[in-house]
């Protein structure tokens, strides 16, 4: 009798009723509870990404230096008008929190379609050619995944001068890379199977096959690892415009606003502490939806 329609007890299985047997093999299997919490999260940050001119207070950029440094409301010398206080230069925090999210979403979506689709197509082909080009092509991706990230993107950035475009100019070729790897790994296994032996025997063209037979048996895994990337990306952005190289000021970026907090840690905690946790619940977040995601596509992980 299997974990299914018994439980062990005292060394032995016993029966299970119909209601209690599904409610078994529900807590059984993995990934088949819904994250709300990051859902949540993730639900608001894009809503208020989009609807960012309507529901913000203020201008990301408007200065006012009558309020310069103005403490949350919950503080003393705070006020509701600025609930999460104001910069060194009068801006609002909350609404350049709000715009952050919206310029850390746009980026990694833009870098995440151009570097993804470069990738997926890269290791389609690698995966289904196999011999030199796959050989050719892995050799390429190993050089870009040897490369420091943050220390291209200084150079990188440096040459090409700092910019929105810049910056997704610089990490589409390193998520490319990421992307090429693992659909290459599932596209050597898939190629193997009995359907894709079928396809070229009945004299389907390459092109065919990997659009109308590997492709949609690697989708489970795009969607897994682009979730995931997502996450790598808003981590990367923050850490290059903490460096001073993403996306240049005044424009609101959350690690921009982090570095622009450091010299006042001390004092104006909220200047850093605020875009810091908005970093840590977004990543959090998008991890913790990969991996709820991973578990429901990756067959590997569903009790037979």
């Amino acid at each position: 009798m299997t974990a299914r329609n018994g439980v062990a007890r005292f060394g032995r299985m016993l029966p299970l009723g119909r209601g209690r047997a599904k409610a078994a093999d529900a807590a059984l299997r993995p990934g088949r509870h819904v994250p709300v919490v990051p859902l949540v999260i993730l639900v608001v940050l894009v809503l208020s990404a989009i609807l960012a001119p309507i529901i913000s207070p203020y201008s990301p950029l408007k200065i006012d230096l009558t309020h310069a440094l103005l403490p949350p409301f919950y503080q003393a010398g705070g006020s509701l008008a600025h609930i999460l206080g104001t910069d060194k230069v009068g801006r609002d925090v909350l609404t350049r929190l709000i715009y952050g999210g919206q310029v850390s979403l746009s980026l990694s979506v833009s870098v995440l379609l151009i570097g993804g689709s470069v990738g997926i197509i890269l290791g389609l082909i690698s995966g289904y050619a196999a011999g030199k080009l796959d050989t050719a092509i892995q050799r390429g991706v190993e050089v870009i995944l040897s490369l420091p990230t943050i220390m291209v993107a200084l150079v990188a950035v440096y040459v090409l001068g700092q910019s929105f475009l810049s910056v997704v100019l610089v990490l589409s070729p390193f998520i490319a890379a990421r992307f090429a790897r693992m659909v290459r790994g599932e596209a050597l296994t898939i190629r193997k199977r009995s359907f894709v032996a079928l396809a070229q025997v009945a004299g389907a063209s390459h092109a065919r096959i990997i659009i109308k037979h590997i492709l949609p048996n690697v989708a489970g895994t795009i969607i897994v690892i682009s979730t995931l990337e997502i996450g790598h990306l808003i981590l990367l952005e923050a850490s290059l415009s903490f460096l001073g190289v993403g996306v240049p000021p005044p424009t609101p970026a959350w690690g921009l606003m982090v570095a622009d907090g450091r010299e006042y840690l001390s004092t104006k905690y909220w200047l850093s502490l605020f875009p810091g946790l908005a970093i840590m619940a977004t990543v959090l977040s998008i991890n913790w939806l990969g991996d709820w995601l991973r578990d429901i596509l990756d067959p590997k992980t569903q009790l037979l």
